[in-house]
This record gives C-alpha cells, structure tokens and sequence, in this order.
C-alpha cells in the first residue's frame, strides 16, 4: 500500500459571500450588507453595525 503526502491542504471554504449579503425584508432577495436601500424593490434598509 502507498500512503500520499499532502503537500497542499485543502482550506475550508471561505463564507465571504454569505457574509456579504442579507436578505430584504420587502421582497426577500440579496442585498449587500452595505446597501441603503434595496435595489429590487427599492426599500429602504437599516444598516447594520457588524
């Protein structure tokens, strides 16, 4: 039997994206967390302190 050495390990996968976006409360899409308002259905949005 070979046993492999891992030179590269294999990292968990960033949630940046996840991390990034919120839901809109007025139509349920994705909007940056950044956002004043959304841009679907242009609800004004609080920003959130992170």
């Amino acid at each position: 039997m070979s046993r492999r050495i891992r030179i590269f390990r294999r990292r968990a996968q960033d949630d940046l994206l996840e991390r990034s976006l919120r839901t809109c409360p007025g139509c349920q899409r994705d909007v940056h967390v950044f956002a004043a308002g959304c841009r679907h259905c242009g609800q004004e949005l609080d920003l959130l302190a992170g």
